[in-house]
């Protein structure tokens, strides 16, 4: 998971961009991009939301967009893009989603699947003393297998 907080305009897209190229995306993987905090987003930021999704699909992983604020999901409604991004009300959801679908799974394995293992699906925090070092855009890291 990728929380997304303040703004995304002109001045932040680029940082998310360049945090969807140093994500381990891969077949199989999926991502939730949280934007639950995300106070503002404009064109930028929006070409940033389609720029991370062809990521993703370049790379055979999927991409969900959880707790998407009313003006910019009203934003992405008038422009069709709800029908290209899975929607979530929240990231609890979104997650719940996925653990749902890898729980039921006929080629789910504890071994292979550690989010169907333990619930909902552990996190890598990316800021500076939990789990790695500090990114650009603060926010989780979830990557899970749908295998």
């Amino acid at each position: 998971m990728v929380a997304v907080v303040g703004e995304l305009d002109y001045d932040t897209s680029a940082g998310l961009r360049d945090l969807f190229t140093t994500l381990p995306l891969e077949p199989g993987r999926h991502l939730v991009l949280d934007l639950a905090c995300m106070k503002f987003c404009d064109s930028s930021g929006i070409s940033a939301l389609i720029a991370a999704r062809n990521h993703a699909q370049s790379a055979g992983a999927d991409l969900t967009l959880a707790a998407v604020p009313a003006n910019t999901l009203r934003v992405l409604r008038v422009i069709g893009l709800d029908q290209l991004f899975p929607l979530h009300p929240d990231a609890e959801s979104a997650v719940g989603d996925l653990t749902a679908r890898l729980a039921s799974s006929p080629r789910a394995c504890p071994r292979r699947h550690p989010a169907a293992r333990r619930g909902p699906a552990r996190c890598g925090r990316l800021a500076e003393g939990h789990h790695g070092p500090r990114r650009d855009l603060p926010g989780h890291a979830l990557l899970a297998d749908r295998r």
